[in-house]
């Protein structure tokens, strides 16, 4: 217990409330065979788009960085690539599918429970497959979407003073369970980043990031799925991703995205590849619920835990 849960004459401060809500998992799991990568069957495209930070973002480097900074002369650094400040096509792609796991019928892909139900357990047959292990990939099979690092266009990098976190504690008595029964996944909310004294380089709030996601095969449900977990359907999503989740860093937001759909099969056949098209994305999200893909209960409830603006919610700065 450290001085901060007690008070300034040794009075016991009692936790602060829980800064996550679990969304149930699927009650059940479609599975069925991807559409693989040997023929052209559905859509082929590009999603284009911008992240903006919505409170300071950190995705840790794993470095120590000297700042020159009297008070705290090294920091724990931010991801770079060639000295650019990105996110990591790997962290913005687990941020995603964690949603659409969520969201549609499918299983945690990870997790650190020291148990799942056996009908939440993961499919390792190629040929048989839940929506988000067709779309993000599974043991053996590649997956039909490609994320690229979102580099940094606008903005500043600044050093953020956060509480220092500790890891988590699946054993806790209900923490993660309810009568035995896992409570699902764990989404973390929005609100006022709290103060500490562990310093962290991240992206100022505002910063802005340009991204690109290709995808092939998918189908206009499967696509419409995906542009929902980015938060682009309704209702609206404000992802969270980095560290310094439970202290309300890494809040963001998807903007300006235009998706591009090519003819797959016209670019084999022609000499000179036709451009992509621009197109609109509401039959997407119809056909997503056309293709049963979407989980309503579920989606509400993410919908709730992951709104924003939530600036008159404080973060916890101490043991919750």
């Amino acid at each position: 217990m450290s001085d901060r849960d007690r008070g300034g004459r040794g009075r016991f401060e009692p936790p602060l409330p829980k800064p996550y809500e679990f969304v149930p998992f699927a009650r059940r799991i479609e599975r069925g065979a991807p559409a693989g990568h040997q023929r052209v069957s559905h859509l082929n495209g590009t999603l284009h788009g911008q992240i903006i930070a919505r409170s300071p973002l950190h995705v840790a480097s794993g470095l120590l960085e000297q700042t020159g900074n009297r008070r705290y002369p090294m920091v724990k650094a931010h991801f770079r690539t060639n000295g650019t400040p990105v996110i990591p096509a790997t962290s913005l792609k687990g941020c995603i599918r964690s949603i659409l796991e969520a969201i549609s019928p499918s299983v945690p892909a990870v997790t650190r429970a020291p148990s799942l139900p056996r009908e939440l357990e993961a499919s390792h047959r190629p040929d048989h497959l839940d929506v988000a292990q067709r779309i993000f990939g599974a043991l053996g099979y590649q997956g039909q979407v490609r994320f690229s690092d979102a580099v940094l266009k606008n903005g500043q990098m600044e050093i953020v003073e956060t509480p220092a976190l500790f890891r988590p504690r699946p054993g806790a008595t209900g923490a993660y369970e309810d009568r035995r029964q896992l409570r699902g996944r764990k989404f973390y909310m929005h609100g006022k980043p709290a103060q500490g004294d562990l310093p962290l380089e991240a992206c100022t709030e505002g910063s802005t990031f340009s991204f690109q996601i290709d995808f092939e095969n998918l189908t206009p449900g499967e696509l419409g799925l995906l542009l929902t977990a980015l938060g682009l359907g309704e209702p609206r999503l404000w992802p969270k991703l980095g560290g310094g989740k439970p202290v309300c860093l890494g809040t963001v937001e998807v903007i300006n995205a235009r998706l591009e759909l090519e003819d797959a099969t016209q670019r084999y056949a022609d000499f000179d590849v036709p451009p992509a098209r621009a197109v609109a994305m509401p039959p997407y999200f119809a056909a997503m619920r056309a293709e049963r893909l979407i989980l309503n209960d579920q989606l509400r409830q993410l919908a709730a835990t992951l709104r924003w603006p939530r600036h008159e919610r404080e973060c916890p700065d101490r043991s919750y």
